[in-house]
């Protein structure tokens, strides 16, 4: 055998390489072929019949030569469009990779691994002129030392012993030193994040990594759950990296413009979708869905402007008044705000309403 065969290369991908390297010009061999590929010469002979039986204009030049088509025409492979399409939906999917590992320790070995399998793709001018629009995500830089502490405690299952900036959320503890067991690295809008479980609250926790210093990787092994993985813990819907409280139920309704777009996402796994008209005679999309992810789930409110509604649970619909009322004095309505509204949303959050 002529190299590493390569499992990833189906019958029709291989077939397309033999006619890629044929089209060239530079008459291979059957051995040639072979160890380009990474297979047989019995496989080799097998797909050259393949190609005959497809009518390609397939010629052998003698004992110094090998193959090559006859006439001045290029041959069109059959299944180029197919192929073509995968292989630039792969690549597009490649390029996304790498920029949600920008600035991270681990981007070079990606982008290594990445072109390896880019090698296996189709020569093809269009591969170059796919990009992704530029965004204000771009992730942060993050210290190679705390990222190899924090890799090596989620390898070894080890608490992380570490001080935490902005630690809002828990601002109540007396201890500024938290203990934490590793579950997953995240990246999300430019951040990258550490998901684990806090000792201290017996609760799970999202770490902006650059707020976190002075950490030390402890001897305390801890046992990783069965659902320790971060979209567990997001109350089935897929707004990001934020999770807080008990999971609830939502209700948005959409209007106009917004609901083609709504009724094609993905925002969680057991989303309903419900057309139907609101008291004042509008016609709306409801989208009743399951969450624990209530700030992002505003977010995606306010993205859709004057065509989003929240309706439940309470606490979503109290912070949307106060949010709306305060863009309108800022906006120069004759409107006055209830700060009240804020202490009664964060309220019912607490009893999970």
């Amino acid at each position: 055998m002529y190299g590493k065969t390569r499992n990833s290369l189906n019958k029709i991908q291989r077939l397309y390489k033999i006619h890629q390297m044929i089209s060239r010009g530079t008459k291979p061999k059957a051995e040639d072929i072979a160890k380009e590929i990474g297979c047989g010469l019995r496989t080799v002979y097998k797909d050259i019949e393949e190609l005959y039986k497809m009518d390609a204009p397939l010629l052998y030049e003698g004992r110094y030569g090998g193959y090559y088509y006859e006439g001045f025409r290029p041959w069109r492979f059959p299944y180029e469009d197919t192929i073509l399409g995968n292989n630039l939906s792969i690549l597009s999917s490649a390029k996304l990779l790498l920029t949600y590992f920008e600035n991270t320790p681990f981007y070079a070995e990606i982008e290594d691994i990445l072109n390896n399998v880019c090698k296996i793709q189709v020569d093809s001018p269009l591969l170059s002129r796919i990009a992704l629009a530029p965004t204000t995500n771009t992730t942060q830089p993050i210290n190679a030392v705390i990222w190899k502490k924090i890799c090596e405690a989620l390898t070894n299952n080890h608490v992380l012993k570490f001080r935490y900036l902005n630690n809002n959320w828990d601002s109540d503890l007396e201890e500024t030193v938290l203990h934490v067991e590793p579950y997953q690295l995240l990246i999300d809008e430019g951040k990258s994040l550490l998901f684990g479980y806090l000792r201290e609250k017996k609760a799970v926790r999202l770490y902006n990594i650059n707020d976190m210093y002075d950490i030390l990787e402890t001897d305390i092994t801890f046992k990783l759950p069965e659902n320790y993985e971060f979209k567990n813990h997001t109350g089935k819907s897929h707004f990001g990296a934020f999770t807080r409280y008990a999971e609830r139920q939502y209700k948005i309704a959409f209007y106009e413009d917004a609901i083609p777009e709504i009724k094609l996402g993905n925002w969680a796994e057991d989303q309903v979708f419900t057309d139907d008209i609101d008291e004042e005679g509008y016609e709306r999309t409801v989208v009743t869905f399951t969450s624990a992810q209530d700030m992002r789930v505003l977010d995606w409110v306010f993205k859709n402007k004057a065509y989003a509604k929240p309706l439940a649970p309470e606490s979503l619909v109290t912070r949307w008044k106060y949010n709306v009322a305060v863009m309108a004095k800022m906006a120069g309505f004759d409107v006055e705000v209830d700060y009240s509204l804020l202490d009664k949303a964060a309220k019912l959050e607490r009893e999970g309403k």
